[in-house]
């Protein structure tokens, strides 16, 4: 019997933190009266959907839902990897659907699952897949997958090198059907492709050509590309939508409050114990909190201050501390671009210059200088975690080994006396460093550095100031602000997704840090290497190098990962912990 489909992904394809120290606290006194809404499961967020178009999903509140309407090719399991899902095998070497040339030209062919049948109990075809990748990589752009199939970052790329037709006929080769199975056509070896479609639906879930095409999306014609590229939501025939082959179908949305499930009788695994689901938007926790209380709500992801409220209340569990899929870091700009930031751009009590983080002395003197314990205790109230490196806690390749920074002044001020040949000791420096408005964590955390290197050396002086959001990311993205506080969100298990973006030279940070030349010389041929096999050992350890190579040449002060916390009534079953605390797969509930 085929495995039933795991909250094991995120946003993309994750897997089980059963290495993770979780706790989790059940109240000792006894549930008292009956179960309400026996087969209906009601979900309390803060977060509304923005859409239902699967390839137009950017929130983990909007994929969340995906992963209970749609199955992908593969599921990945609970602490047993990637398993088949629309796909009755998991592609190998070994068993020949993955094919490597001399030339490093790839093929993974899946076969396809016969008889399953869509929500508008239509069966499932091959067909349905191309246009479903297709559709991807042309109106969603998911670029992930472009690369590894064209060599071409995105879609639009491909246009603006090969022009609209000859990009859609890339596209179009890459994917080809033969019989009952789908093949794609990669440029090169790209092991991670695995991982990032073994989404459980959630980025690349399988839609139907037929429905979408009833409906008003594209047509899956070469002539209408140009009409579906970069579509807006007003234009957009799948936005208010969606149809797959999960056990859940979509009954109604009412668009910033509530979406609503219903079982889908013939789904292929057999039907989901719960009859309906309600997905309820609650902007105000105290009222989340009353309603779970009342067993009006059965679940609920919440912050830490309003633990105390339901820790210990009669019928209601929580399990908090749980390592999410979120690392937070402070990134050091290497080659900081314009004035408005550095003074007059010279070492002093009026400046810094440009390329002040392009020595590793500042930057390990930096990392020495934060007080980590501090920020994750007085800040974070607890609900934070120092992390091994850029590979995150509970992820497969992530190595507690991997030396890290600790609070540590007497070292730091050894590297900063080091710095930029004495100067930086001798002359001191000036920096203003802005953070988004209205972030205190972001703020705090700007705070304990400076103070701390204030006490180091009188000389040396961060000034704070804030951007509005938009202006912040603006700022980072131009390579304008010296020290940026932003994180790693990866969509999928295998470390490539964590490290090519810390790491890589054409990569986010690398580009927007100012590293590139660092990373093109030093990184890139230890991730090209780890792209470039299946054997998980290999991986591993090319990814334990390069978490080493971080630290050595400390690109980043990792300063905490993100833990969770959810509260249900003991009536809910089935709830399994994953990197995405709120991601509850609808189909493992019931109430009992």
């Amino acid at each position: 019997m085929t495995p039933h489909k795991s909250t094991c992904s995120i946003l993309l394809s994750l897997f089980f933190l059963m290495t993770c120290p979780v706790t989790d606290c059940i109240s000792k006194t006894a549930t008292s009266g009956k179960i309400k809404n026996p087969d209906t499961f009601i979900e309390a967020t803060r977060n509304s959907i923005e859409t239902l178009d699967l390839h137009s999903m950017l929130s983990s509140a909007t994929t969340c839902i995906a992963y209970n309407v749609y199955d992908s090719l593969l599921f990945n399991k609970p602490g047993q990897g990637i398993k088949p899902g629309l796909s009755t095998q998991v592609p190998t070497v070994e068993n020949q659907l993955i094919r490597i040339r001399d030339d490093g030209k790839t093929t993974i062919t899946f076969p396809i699952r016969k008889n399953v049948q869509f929500h508008d109990n239509t069966l499932l075809l091959p067909e349905d897949v191309k246009y479903t990748f297709t559709r991807a990589i042309i109106v969603g752009a998911k670029s992930n997958l472009c690369k590894p199939l064209t060599g071409m970052g995105s879609f639009q790329q491909l246009i603006k090198e090969k022009g609209l037709e000859a990009a859609y006929n890339a596209i179009d080769a890459s994917i080809t059907v033969q019989g009952n199975s789908v093949t794609f056509h990669l440029k090169r070896t790209f092991s991670p492709f695995l991982d990032i479609i073994a989404d459980n639906g959630m980025a690349f879930g399988i839609l139907s050509k037929k429905w979408c095409i009833q409906q008003g999306a594209w047509p899956g014609t070469a002539r209408t590309v140009k009409d579906y590229v970069s579509l807006t939501a007003d234009k957009n025939a799948l936005h208010d939508k969606m149809m797959g082959t999960g056990p859940f179908k979509m009954v109604s949305w009412q668009k910033g409050e509530r979406l609503i499930l219903e079982r889908f009788n013939a789904y292929w695994q057999g039907p989901a114990k719960l009859r309906r689901v309600i997905r309820q938007v609650i902007t105000d926790n105290t009222v989340s909190v009353q309603y779970l209380q009342q067993g009006d709500v059965d679940f609920f992801c919440l912050g830490l201050p309003d633990l105390q409220k339901v820790q210990g209340y009669e019928g209601i569990r929580v399990v908090k501390d749980i390592p999410s899929s979120q690392l937070i870091k402070m990134n050091f700009n290497f080659d900081m671009q314009g004035k408005k930031y550095l003074g007059n751009g010279m070492l002093g009590n009026k400046g810094t210059p440009k390329d002040f983080f392009s020595d590793p002395d500042v930057r390990k003197g930096f990392c020495y200088a934060f007080d980590y314990e501090t920020f994750i205790n007085d800040v974070l109230l607890g609900a934070g975690r120092k992390p091994y490196g850029p590979v995150l806690i509970g992820f497969p390749t992530a190595d507690p080994d991997t030396p890290q920074y600790a609070f540590d002044l007497e070292k730091a001020m050894e590297h900063l006396k080091k710095a930029h040949g004495g100067k930086v000791w001798e002359k001191g420096f000036t920096l203003k460093i802005p953070y988004n408005a209205g972030s205190t964590h972001r703020q705090r955390a700007l705070e304990i550095l400076k103070a701390n290197l204030k006490q180091i050396n009188p000389k040396f002086n961060l000034e704070l100031t804030s951007l509005p959001w938009a202006a912040y990311v603006g700022a980072i993205n131009d390579r304008k602000i010296p020290i940026s506080i932003f994180g790693i969100l990866p969509g999928y298990r295998h470390p490539y997704a964590s490290l090519s973006y810390h790491m890589g030279s054409t990569d986010f940070y690398a580009r927007v840090e100012g590293y590139s030349d660092l990373a093109r010389e030093k990184y890139d041929p230890l991730i090209d290497a780890m792209t470039k096999t299946f054997d998980d050992e290999k991986v591993t350890a090319l990814s334990h190098e390069l978490q080493r190579l971080s630290h050595e040449d400390a690109l980043a002060i990792f300063h905490y990962q993100v833990l969770g916390q959810v509260a249900m009534r003991e009536w809910v079953k089935g709830y399994e912990v994953t990197a995405l605390p709120f991601l509850v797969d609808y189909y493992q509930i019931h109430k009992e």
